[in-house]
Parts: C-alpha cells; sequence; structure tokens
C-alpha cells in the first residue's frame, strides 16, 4: 500500500473518531444515569489492565476486597444499544470489558479510573471481564481521549487482540445474507465476515459480527458492498471457539465499493401481471402455471428446443445473434449483465402464439430487443433442461 493510501486512510479513521466522539458526546443528554465526577473514591492499589491480564489468565478468577483501582480509556459504550450493562475499556494494547450492575453514562472516549474493591476479575465464555462492577465506582477523568483502532488482517488476530478497538479494511459479508438485517426482532444477528485481497481472493472468513436486536441500527439492512469496519473485537470459546465483532456505530460501517461477491437478488413479485415475478422468483416457483414474469432478455438458445442446454456455451450472449434456433428462446435474467444459464429462465415462444410473441421479439430478426425488459405470462416449466417457461402467449416489452 502506498503512502498516500495509507495517509488517506488514517485520515478517514481520524475523521471517522471525530464524528463518533461529537455524536457520544451529545448522547449524554440521554436517561443515563452518570458516572461518579464528584465522590472521591479511594485509590489503593494501581493496576494495569495487562496486569489484570497476567491475573486473569493465572488465575481465572479474583475477587478485589482491598482498595485498588484500573485506568483507561472507554473504547465502546451502550450509547448505541448494541451493548447492556457493559462497556470496554483500553490502555496501550490491553483491553477488557466493564460488566456492570446497572447502565451507566461512560462514552467513548473517556478516561476513567475504576475503582474494584468489591468487583471480580473473570471471563465470559473466553472475553476478559471486571464483573459486578457498580458504575458509581467509575470516576470520568477527562472526555474525548480517543483511541485510534488498530488495523489489522483478520489472519492477524492473536489471543492478545481480545477486547481490542481494532479496523478491518476489504471486507464484506456474504451475498446471501446482504438483504438481512444487522439483528432479528427477537434474536442476535450474527453474520460471517469475509475479507479479501486486492485481487478478491478470500483471504480469511472466521469473524462473526454480533449484533443485538435492540442496537438502534439492528433493523437496518446489511451494508451491500465492500470496505472498512471499525469496532470491537471478542472471543468467544463456545462452539469451538469463534471470534466476534462489536459494531460501535453506523458511521464507522463505510462499505460503499463493489463487493468481490457477486450480489445474490431474491426472490420478489406475486405472480400477476401488475406484480410479476423477477427471475430469481420464477426458478423458485417452477411448477405453477399462469404466471407473469419479468426481467432483462439477455440472450437466446442455440440449441434447438427439443435439445438440453449443458453449459453457458450454448447460449447466445449477444449482442450478435445468427443461429436459426435464437428464434425460439428467449434467456431472461435480473441482471442486464447476466451470463450465468443458472441464474436464468428459458422462455419457449411457440410460432402459433396468438399474441405473435415469436415473430415480434425473437433475436434472430430483432437484435435491437437484446437487454430490453420484457414480462412474458406462461407456465413455469423447465426448457432444454433448465429452469423455463412455456405455454408463453401475452407478453409486454419495453
Amino acid at each position: 500500500m502506498s503512502k498516500s493510501i495509507r495517509k488517506y486512510g488514517i485520515l478517514v479513521l481520524v475523521a471517522m473518531m471525530v464524528m463518533t466522539s461529537c455524536m457520544d458526546k451529545n448522547a449524554r443528554k440521554n436517561n443515563y444515569p452518570t458516572p461518579n465526577v464528584n465522590f472521591v473514591l479511594p485509590v489503593g492499589d494501581v493496576y494495569t489492565i495487562d496486569t489484570l491480564w497476567y491475573m486473569w489468565q493465572h488465575e481465572e478468577t479474583h475477587k478485589f476486597t482491598q482498595d485498588a483501582s484500573v485506568y483507561g480509556i472507554v473504547t465502546c459504550d451502550e450509547a448505541s444499544g448494541n451493548l447492556y450493562k457493559a462497556s470496554f475499556i483500553q490502555d496501550g494494547d490491553r483491553a477488557i470489558e466493564l460488566y456492570m450492575k446497572s447502565t451507566s453514562g461512560l462514552r467513548i472516549g473517556d478516561s476513567i479510573r475504576v475503582y474494584l474493591k468489591g468487583a471480580t476479575l473473570s471471563e465470559y465464555s473466553g472475553t476478559p471481564q471486571i464483573q459486578d462492577l457498580d458504575p458509581k465506582n467509575i470516576t470520568i477523568l477527562a472526555n474525548n481521549k480517543d483511541i485510534l483502532p488498530l488495523m489489522i488482517k483478520t489472519t492477524e488476530i492473536t489471543s492478545n487482540h481480545n477486547c481490542r478497538l481494532v479496523c478491518f479494511d476489504n471486507v464484506e459479508f456474504p451475498a446471501d445474507v446482504r438483504d438481512s438485517t444487522w439483528a432479528q426482532d427477537k434474536a442476535y444477528g450474527q453474520y460471517t465476515l469475509n475479507q479479501y485481497d486486492d485481487n478478491c481472493t478470500l483471504i480469511d472468513n472466521k469473524v462473526i459480527v454480533r449484533t443485538s436486536n435492540y442496537a438502534s441500527f439492528a433493523k437496518n439492512k446489511l451494508p451491500q458492498g465492500k470496505g472498512m469496519i471499525i469496532g470491537i473485537l471478542t472471543y468467544y470459546s463456545g462452539n469451538g471457539g469463534t471470534w466476534q465483532f462489536t459494531v460501535r456505530t453506523m458511521r464507522e460501517v463505510v462499505m460503499t465499493n463493489e463487493p468481490c461477491e457477486e450480489s445474490i437478488i431474491a426472490p420478489a413479485g406475486s405472480g400477476t401481471q401488475a406484480d410479476p415475478y423477477n427471475i430469481s422468483a420464477g426458478i423458485v416457483h417452477q411448477g405453477e402455471e399462469g404466471q407473469w414474469i419479468r426481467g432483462y432478455i439477455v440472450g437466446a438458445a442455440n440449441v434447438p428446443f427439443s435439445g438440453t442446454i449443458t453449459t453457458n456455451n450454448d447460449i447466445a450472449w449477444g449482442p450478435t445473434f445468427t443461429n436459426d434456433n435464437n428464434v425460439y428462446s428467449l434467456i431472461l435474467a435480473d441482471k442486464e449483465d447476466e451470463n450465468d444459464i443458472n441464474k436464468c429462465i428459458v422462455v419457449y415462444m411457440p410460432a402459433n402464439a396468438a399474441s405473435g410473441i415469436q415473430q415480434n421479439v425473437n433475436l434472430l430478426e430483432h437484435p435491437d430487443n437484446w437487454h430490453k425488459i420484457i414480462k412474458v405470462k406462461g407456465n413455469l416449466k423447465a426448457v432444454m433442461g433448465k429452469s423455463g417457461m412455456r405455454n408463453t402467449n401475452e407478453y409486454e416489452l419495453n
């Protein structure tokens, strides 16, 4: 990556952090309780987050019975609803989760001191936590001390990145889930995050983006493209072990570039003339009779009606149509540039149809119809071994 690209990426990250800071500062006006800002709590023994990690790795559980404190910067809060009674703090290369007895007023960028007496150092399924923490035992020392995320590849993740604020680039969601929302009505959303190299070769897909159904963006659709995403990385030891990713805000999801995996068009329509099936739905509803479908005319079969289409090479995808068999059929698709016959419907046009569809529409004699949109009515039944439509008569050509 060139220096200019790196510099641009850093500027983008800084700008995003500034926007997040402004949003989170304004969020204090919500009905979140205010953490302790005046009451002076004892300091006691001062632990670093790194020291807490060492204790967790060697003791697993530690109950704080004496005065003690740990300092850190808040990297994720409850403002979006994606976390509940929880926040994350980071100091240098180490981070840890704060799991509290009630909601807090902490905001991203708060520099805080956590009074540990009465709390417990433990874990939740592989993620280190300070549990049983009373928000009143947190003192805010300063605001807007945002930490820049660590930009890494998913293949570079180690146990040291647990609870860290990170950024992944060149990532996208799988094509078959992009029409889904971040979360469902009564369940968390959990989606694989695919990372690619500059040549669209899949690097890794081991990170799962997990979103609460209470998140403010839970009903938003997943991004359709590829790009950059910032959030908190945690480890979940169940189901064989999984790295989970928590988004802080939609401002930090910038996935607007063309995806590597081609988008899948979901079935739509009811099969009527006013609301025809799209081609994806026409493929799903094979066997139904008297239905309307709508799609782009992307080609015609080079094999006779009695033959079988075995590969994409059996199709004339245009713009030149010279095979005599091109007169009998149309290949319809949901996308104008489609060239995969398995995503298409083969429409057989009988010569004796009262509407004259074969005489008026076929690409051998009317090549200018290529890439036009057509609606046709018929029986959804295989043609030449592929998803098709027979007994075609009525049509509307745009």
